[in-house]
């Protein structure tokens, strides 16, 4: 039996990447369905300020312009319950691209850190024969600024990537 990992985000290349794998492998296939954030949660502070998602602080022409947290947490959450927040909502997006290609018993996963390096380990873990990942159009810039999972992952697994556009 095939051990397909899919790699997702919450695009519409992703649903079509899983869909691509679904009529590639078939009903025989078992399927990983593995979305990865890298934003970690964090306390801004006292309790007033809750637990929320870092962001940058960005240099604007008239000044310094930070980002305001974004809370994530509801009034009297607890550090225990923040911390699987972020994982809880890389599973639910792995769950709706998996629902929404119609694929059969997927196993969903969630992980925080690096994506590239996280879906790498989950291919591991889970034993994948394939990862399949879908590709994103990116402007010039930001091939030059971010780097590219779709491109980390192909060049550092040891097992056959297929990318679909």
């Amino acid at each position: 039996m095939t051990q397909v990992l899919i790699a997702v985000d919450d695009s519409e290349q992703s649903v079509n990447a899983a869909r691509v794998a679904y009529n590639l492998f078939g009903e025989s296939a078992t399927y990983t369905v593995v979305n990865v954030t890298d934003q970690s949660m964090m306390m801004w502070g006292g309790d007033s300020l809750m637990w929320g998602v870092g962001y940058p602080v960005l240099m604007a022409p008239a000044g310094l312009v930070a980002a305001a947290p974004h809370p994530t947490a509801g009034a009297g959450a607890s550090a225990s319950e923040a911390d699987g927040a972020p994982i809880e909502a890389a599973m639910k997006v792995a769950l709706d691209v998996a629902t929404e290609a119609d694929l059969p018993n997927p196993q969903v996963v969630g992980e925080v850190g690096d994506p590239a390096q996280a879906i790498l380990e989950a291919a591991h873990h889970h034993q994948a024969d394939v990862i399949v990942i879908g590709s994103h159009d990116r402007s010039w810039l930001t091939r030059l600024f971010v780097p590219s999972v779709t491109g980390s992952v192909m060049r550092d697994a040891d097992i056959p990537v297929l990318v679909v556009r």
